[in-house]
């Protein structure tokens, strides 16, 4: 019998037919498809509502081994307050003080960088375990839901929209960020990081590519489908960047190392040298930045 959740359209545009772009056989046998109409890249077959509950339940962030979820969440706390540090000053070229929500939380490292450089900030995320330990450093700040559904969110208006690594988990992309605009102060402005699978490290990578994690990323944008599908929602795109992200040493040669394998397993382990453990380096992530504010037709005052 077929699975209802086989999607023969485009989770953008609504087209088809898609074409095969990669068969994952490590992954399930996964198949990611490309819309021949609008050329966004997506699953062939979304997760179900069960296992998309499953998979943010519990141990998201403590996902070591597994495919989906992060590997090292905790122990790179250090490396990704550094990482949203970047992302606040970048934010501060367009709006130098306001609020802020940042979906998909996580532990809340960006809220307390945004805390830290003068914005009033607040997360949202759906895994316990990341608001449990989100609590801990900004208490009262964030909320376990999404944004239309948590009762603190309600009818509140913020300056700064940050979702970093979240739209690509989105089986409704359009009536999203729909939902954002409801949030959006007149002013305000939409940031969005994802992976770019038109990025060298994607071609590079192939199959391989980190960010194909099956079945939590359900698309795979670019700047031209990302842009295009925020301005059908009623925003206009105001700056994209490559996206850059620290890493330590070690964390970084082991992803390396699964690329190029099997010559990476001959390779030296220079980065467990003691001079070396702790490095930390700022590289590109394979990820695109995307900032919009509210078009014309959607801005209800001045902007």
């Amino acid at each position: 019998m077929e699975r209802e959740d086989v999607i023969p359209r485009c989770l953008d545009c609504g087209e088809s037919p898609l074409r095969l772009v990669y068969h994952l056989i490590d992954k399930g046998g996964a198949r990611i498809v490309e819309c021949e109409a609008c050329n966004l890249v997506q699953l062939e077959t979304l997760p179900t509502a069960q296992e998309l509950d499953a998979l943010y339940s519990e141990g998201y962030f403590e996902g070591v081994g597994r495919d989906g979820g992060y590997e090292e969440y905790a122990n790179q706390e250090k490396e990704y307050l550094a990482t949203f540090d970047e992302d606040v000053r970048r934010i501060r070229t367009f709006i130098a003080q306001g609020s802020v929500l940042d979906i998909g939380c996580g532990y809340g490292y960006f809220v307390r960088r945004a805390l830290a450089a003068g914005f009033d900030a607040y997360g949202v995320d759906l895994s316990s375990d990341g608001i449990r330990e989100a609590e801990k450093h900004v208490p009262g700040r964030v909320f376990r839901g999404t944004i239309d559904t948590t009762e603190e969110l309600a009818g509140r208006e913020f300056d700064v929209i940050f979702a970093s690594h979240l739209i690509e988990h989105i089986t409704e992309p359009r009536p999203f960020i729909e939902e954002l605009l409801k949030h959006l102060s007149d002013r305000g402005i939409v940031v969005f990081v994802t992976p770019n699978i038109e990025s060298w490290l994607a071609r590079v990578s192939g199959p391989r590519w980190v960010s194909f994690k099956v079945p939590e990323h359900v698309a795979y944008y670019t700047p031209k489908t990302l842009g295009r599908l925020l301005e059908t929602a009623g925003l206009e795109v105001v700056a994209v960047d490559s996206a850059y992200q620290y890493y330590r040493l070690p964390f970084l040669m082991s992803k390396i190392r699964d690329v190029i394998d099997p010559v990476g397993r001959i390779l030296p382990g220079f980065e467990h040298w003691p001079a070396m453990r702790e490095r930390m380096l700022r590289v590109t992530s394979g990820s695109l930045r995307m900032i919009a504010r509210r078009s014309a037709s959607t801005a209800s005052g001045p902007a």
